[in-house]
Parts: C-alpha cells; sequence; structure tokens
C-alpha cells in the first residue's frame, strides 16, 4: 500500500484501521499497520487513538470525532442544543449519550463527555453527513432537549435560556413518554 493509493481509497478525513483494511483486503493486516506507522512518523497521517487516524489535523470534524471515539454514541445534551440554535451557550465539551459507562475523553481536537443512559432511551437520532463525507449521530430537537431536562436533572424551563419556538411539541410529547413521569411533567413555555 502506497500513500497515494491510500488516498485515494480513502476519502474521509478521518478513518480507521478497519477502513483500510477493508480497502486493502488482498494485504495483510499486519503490512497495513506497518504502512500505517511509517505514514505517520512521515506525518502523512496522524495517530488520534489506537486505530483511528486522519490526513489533516486541522480539519477534523469534532462531531464525527466524539461518535468515533465511543461507540456507540450520539450527539446531544447542549451540544446538539447549541447546534439547532436552542440555546446561546457554546459548550466547553462535546456531549454524548452512549449505553456503556459515563466517560470523559480529551485530546488535542477537544473535550468530549459520554453520559450513559437506559437502553429504553437510546434512541431519536439520525445521521449527519460532514462536509468530509464523514458521518456523526445527531440527537433530534427533542430527543436532545429530552436528554438535557432527564440527565441535567432541570424540573422548569420557565428560567432557562432554551428557545423552544422550533420544537415540535407533538414529537416531543411522543419521545417523552417513555421517560420518567418527573420528566413527562415538565411544561414547555
Amino acid at each position: 500500500m502506497k500513500y497515494l493509493e491510500l488516498r485515494g481509497k480513502i476519502n474521509r478525513n478521518i478513518f480507521s484501521f478497519l477502513d483500510v483494511v477493508k480497502s486493502f483486503s488482498s494485504e495483510k493486516q499486519e503490512t497495513i499497520k506497518t504502512q500505517l506507522h511509517r505514514f505517520a512518523k512521515k506525518n502523512l497521517v496522524a495517530q488520534i487513538r489506537r486505530e483511528l487516524y486522519c490526513f489533516d489535523t486541522t480539519i477534523v470534524d469534532e462531531l464525527e470525532l466524539a461518535n468515533l471515539l465511543y461507540q456507540p454514541s450520539y450527539i446531544s445534551l447542549e451540544t446538539a442544543l447549541n447546534y439547532y440554535g436552542m440555546i446561546p451557550d457554546i459548550p466547553f465539551a462535546v456531549s454524548s449519550i452512549t449505553l456503556t459507562t459515563t466517560k470523559h475523553l480529551a485530546n488535542t481536537f477537544g473535550n468530549y463527555n459520554y453520559y450513559k443512559i437506559k437502553r429504553g432511551l437510546f434512541f431519536g437520532f439520525s445521521p449527519v453527513q460532514t462536509s468530509d463525507l464523514g458521518v456523526f449521530n445527531l440527537a433530534d430537537k427533542e430527543k436532545a432537549l429530552l436528554d438535557y431536562l432527564y440527565l441535567r436533572r432541570v424540573t422548569t424551563l420557565s428560567n432557562s435560556r432554551v428557545d423552544i419556538a422550533t420544537l415540535n411539541v407533538t414529537k416531543f410529547k411522543k419521545y417523552g413518554q417513555v421517560f420518567p413521569s418527573w420528566v413527562r411533567k415538565i411544561e414547555l413555555i
């Protein structure tokens, strides 16, 4: 595998070892590992973590990276609410929901918080394509707000800075049916 072949077959900035193995199925995995290591030493690729790489560190999409660092996960809470313009504050860390352990990760690309949620509440998200053909899972507006209320233990929106003008109330109530009763009782003002 030569570098130009790698660039020709991998069309996203962030890629995994498995992506390379699939693209170069006739090569041995050990050979691919060695080549990726050599490319990293020559600064042709950057290793983000074990078996996760990128071509250009200056254009790493932090939301795509958040989904790749810890799986399964989807972007939610303050990060999603800010993405949709529902809160004015820019979050310090990317917040995601996961089925595994609650965890905080930090690297040169940013801070990433993952919050464990019950399997029955792990829904209401869809894939969003990045400018470089990458993908990340993003909570719907309604689900991001419900996750926020539930995990942050918010009991009222009356003094909050959350703008619910674009919220689909029917969808919010439908999603809310599986949340605890105290969440369902919160008034949308």
